[in-house]
């Protein structure tokens, strides 16, 4: 078996079906290994679980933030705000037969468990995030993380690092993938070429479509299929202020004590649109070095649309990534809600007391006016090999009995939360069938 992506996705099959003495895996990684967390060999910003990580990122076509995604192994779990947090029940639900939460929820339970799933206890929470708690009341979601201490527990440590003496797997680190030729049971990559009798996809929501348009498979091809298109992330806008005095005191003597982590807490809340007994708004406040103080509002069952496609068969080449923000009005009128929800928020206590003047956009900036000029990525991308549209619910691409795609890509909707857990949950169950 040939697992093609060593991110959160890979990681975990990679671990799963080596399980069986029987099979022999191999994982494919873009990016470099650094081995097992306890040799010591990893870079300092991936391990630092109070801040995002883009030092191991794909090359963009242009300067944009949304279109990064992680080149190393453990991926986008190696970079990421450890949120670890589920959709609703009902966005599984979606998904179709095999993929109702009631059965992905062991799934969901087993990946938490593996995470090392913690939450912050109240004395942890920075002064700024507290006072977002505090005024949110019931709303507020005090984060479960994968962090060990300050360490960013990634899928690599959770699930790789077990397995990695095991025989029957070898991990093929700065390996780029070009194609896949499922007659041949090949696949060509940039240090030649492999073979097995199963492929597994799983290089995230970008690179399964970029691995299948340059192997004929996808819109126009003899294989025929919507591959690329689809592509769906919470979508939002962020908002800063000036820390007032007070907020800098309280916060340096908070960090003389406990680490200060960028995020802890999420406001859930509803939109005029949204449907009873779910939220559609995330509300995200921020800390950074300096104690400069943000919080961005996403929303969560965003209904546009985007699509992946490629610039050129080159695979050392830049994807054609559109994520076609703001394309549906509907994703306007929600973030609207939700800036404006913010600075109402903003201006209640504990949190006038911390915040001072408002730096981005500024106050005299309508809502609407910010979420059209600024409207960005979550980091949580979806859609782009779907089920029921690429591939069948076993995740096996329709039209092909050796060839999987095994990630985010295959969800058909978006879950209402941080994708991380969910995508990792799915790789627990594809392992299964694969």
């Amino acid at each position: 078996m040939l697992v093609l992506g060593g991110g959160s996705a890979g990681c975990v099959l990679a671990a799963r079906l080596s399980e069986r003495s029987d099979r022999t895996v191999c994982l494919v990684e873009a990016g470099p290994d650094y081995g097992p967390y306890e040799e010591g060999a990893w870079p300092d910003d991936l391990l630092d679980a109070r801040r995002l990580a883009f030092s191991h990122a794909w090359e963009t076509d242009r300067e944009d933030r949304s279109q990064l995604r992680a080149r190393v192994i453990g991926g986008c779990s190696a970079h990421n705000a450890c949120i670890i947090l589920a959709g609703a029940p009902s966005d599984y639900d979606e998904w179709g037969s095999g993929w109702t939460h009631a059965e992905l929820a062991p799934c969901l339970r087993r990946a938490e468990r593996e995470l090392r799933v913690r939450r912050f206890g109240p004395e942890e929470l920075s002064p700024w995030h507290r006072a977002f708690a505090d005024a949110a009341g019931a709303g507020a979601i005090v984060h479960p993380v994968n962090a060990v201490g300050s360490v960013r527990w990634n899928t690599a440590f959770a699930y790789l690092d077990r397995a990695r003496p095991r025989p029957n797997l070898t991990i093929r680190a700065e390996t780029v993938v070009d194609r896949i030729e499922p007659e041949r049971g090949c696949v060509v990559t940039d240090r030649g070429e492999l073979e097995a009798g199963t492929i597994v996809i799983s290089a995230g929501a970008s690179g399964p479509p970029g691995i299948l348009l340059r192997s004929g498979i996808g819109p126009g091809f003899d294989h025929d299929l919507p591959v690329g298109e689809g592509l769906t992330d919470h979508v939002g806008v962020g908002l800063s202020w000036e820390a007032t005095a007070r907020l800098q005191e309280e916060t340096a003597r908070f960090e003389e004590k406990r680490p200060l982590y960028m995020g802890q807490v999420t406001l859930a809340l509803s939109s005029s649109a949204c449907a009873e007994g779910v939220s559609d708004l995330f509300l995200f406040p921020g800390v950074d070095p300096g104690y400069e103080i943000s919080a961005a509002v996403f929303a969560m069952k965003p209904a546009s649309r985007g699509r992946v496609s490629l610039l050129a068969q080159d695979p050392a080449r830049p994807l054609a990534i559109d994520h076609g923000f703001l394309a549906d009005d509907r994703d306007v009128d929600v973030l609207v809600e939700g800036v404006e929800a913010i600075r109402a928020l903003v201006d209640t206590q504990p949190l006038a007391t911390y915040a001072a003047r408002e730096t981005r956009p500024g106050r005299d900036v309508a809502a609407e006016t910010h979420v059209r000029t600024s409207a960005r990525g979550f980091f949580h991308p979806v859609g782009t090999c779907a089920i029921g549209r690429v591939v069948d619910e076993s995740g096996r691409i329709l039209g092909l009995d050796n060839v999987f795609v095994a990630d985010a890509s295959i969800m058909p909707t978006i879950p209402r939360a941080n994708t991380n857990l969910s995508t990792v949950a799915l790789a627990e169950r594809l392992a299964e069938w694969i």
